[in-house]
């Protein structure tokens, strides 16, 4: 063979090599490829299954909550024991209070489509806890009072009837909540459009003729009319909010972030969900972010708890560290709940020493890592400002006198509470105990008047207030 024979000879070969590498390389990466992408399906049916579930707990533990509204009610209509009647009533508070957090949960744009049932929801569990004391301070219940509860029962059956109506709809796969944010924004508002405009409409229309209820609770509609007092003059934009959502949650990048609309009343919001981390599938945060003033409202991170690691103490320093470093200075901490392996602490604002109960911020904590997954400042920035604190008029000394002998004084503080009309007034707060049971006893420190009395309620869950 010549020696330009076998040249060509070797040349053919080598391409043959270099072409049957190539190849190689083509299907290793076609392999590869292929199996990221099963991986990713396989990943995002996951997160699907995951969401359809949250969703199916959610409104599913709503209804249980809005069944037992309606059963507590029509028991507090048949009872004639007066300390029965508040226990029934404070029974429907906890309930209202529960089936808010759960609807809220759903994904409804803006939860338009549930407005009057979040409404009615607030203002029966502001009103049975309004009359549970009331009946516990040994009055009874008047006759408006005992109507409106009569139309909040009626409404309380047409709500339930809807509702398992709807969730007959929801097991049987003909409204599906995951298909929502499976498929992006824009099929998530037209899907909610659809969901609002037939069932979710059906749900509001027991609610058409539902009136504003005329009583004095702390959470009444003409108090929710009330500006905001704490918010910044400025306002912003959508770009500028979803930049404030990622800073308060310390996130540089998240993996998906959705936009879901303005929402509010007084304090109208953006409000985003977003997913830090596609892989942690367990996580998805909503926050809502103030139009005027640039100010996060609320957030709440639905990741997953397991058995706590932390106690209740571990749990409010971490609170109070979050507080400052978000701009909260002079916060204590007052009344905390252990719920679901987290713990809801409250913080009040201190103004030289003076405790500010309107200006309340909720935190909430999970007892597994100490993290922070839920915040709410509603309340304070509704009602924060710079006040003028006037000086006692009655002295501490004074005070203590107008005291019951019976009753055990373990601490003296001066503070700003709420009456039930939403009007502030300055007084001594004397926190003691009578009888085994302890109470903290508000005395008008200009008038020297008994504004309001409480009962604290301590257990293995929480110290709360009556």
């Amino acid at each position: 063979m010549s020696i330009l024979g076998g040249y060509k000879e070797l040349r053919e070969r080598l391409k043959s090599v270099r072409l049957w590498s190539i190849m190689a390389v083509v299907i290793g990466v076609l392999v590869i490829v292929a199996l990221w992408g099963v991986n990713q399906y396989r990943g995002k049916a996951n997160y699907h299954n995951y969401l359809t579930n949250m969703w199916h707990r959610a409104f599913f533990d709503m209804v249980g909550y809005v069944q037992n509204i309606q059963a507590l009610l029509s028991k507090a209509e048949v009872s004639n024991d007066d300390r029965q009647r508040a226990a029934l009533y404070t029974e429907v508070w906890r309930n209202a209070f529960a089936a808010q957090e759960n609807l809220g949960q759903l994904p409804i744009e803006n939860n338009v489509a549930l407005e009057r049932t979040a409404k009615y929801l607030t203002q029966v569990g502001d009103l049975s806890f309004s009359l549970s004391k009331q009946l516990m301070s040994g009055k009874k219940e008047t006759k408006e009072q005992r109507a409106q509860l009569a139309k909040l029962r009626s409404y309380a059956d047409k709500l339930s009837k809807n509702l398992n109506e709807l969730a007959i709809e929801i097991s049987q796969g003909r409204l599906r909540w995951g298909e929502v944010r499976t498929v992006g924004t824009s099929r998530f508002r037209r899907i909610s459009q659809n969901v609002t405009s037939s069932r979710m409409l059906a749900v509001e229309a027991g609610f058409k003729d539902y009136p504003t209820l005329i009583y004095d609770g702390p959470f009444s509609d003409h108090i929710a009319r009330q500006v905001p007092r704490g918010l910044p003059e400025s306002v912003i934009n959508r770009d500028e909010a979803k930049k404030i959502a990622l800073d308060f949650l310390n996130i540089k990048r998240a993996d998906m972030i959705s936009y879901l609309g303005l929402s509010g009343d007084k304090i109208k919001t953006f409000n985003f969900e977003i997913i830090p981390d596609r892989m942690a599938r367990d996580r998805t945060i909503t926050v809502a972010v103030s139009k005027k003033g640039g100010k996060v409202i609320w957030m709440i991170d639905n990741r997953a708890t397991s058995a706590p690691k932390i106690g209740v103490s571990r749990a409010k320093e971490n609170a109070l560290r979050f507080l400052k470093s978000k701009g909260f200075t002079n916060m204590v901490d007052t009344f905390y709940l252990k719920q679901d392996n987290t713990a809801l602490i409250n913080y009040i604002y201190q103004q030289n020493g003076v405790k500010i109960y309107p200006d309340m911020v909720k935190v909430r904590i999970a007892l597994d890592t100490g993290q922070v997954v839920g915040f709410d400042a509603a309340a304070y920035y509704m009602s924060h400002t710079n006040r003028k604190i006037p000086k006692p008029i009655i002295t501490e000394a004074q005070a203590r006198k107008l005291m019951s002998k019976n009753f055990d004084i373990q601490s003296v503080s001066l503070s700003i509470i709420p009456l039930e009309s939403g009007r502030e007034v300055f007084t001594y707060e004397f926190m003691g105990k009578y009888d085994r049971k302890y109470f903290a006893d508000y005395i008008n420190a200009i008038t020297g008047k008994e504004e309001n009395i409480l009962e604290i309620i301590k257990d293995p869950n929480g110290i709360l207030s009556m």
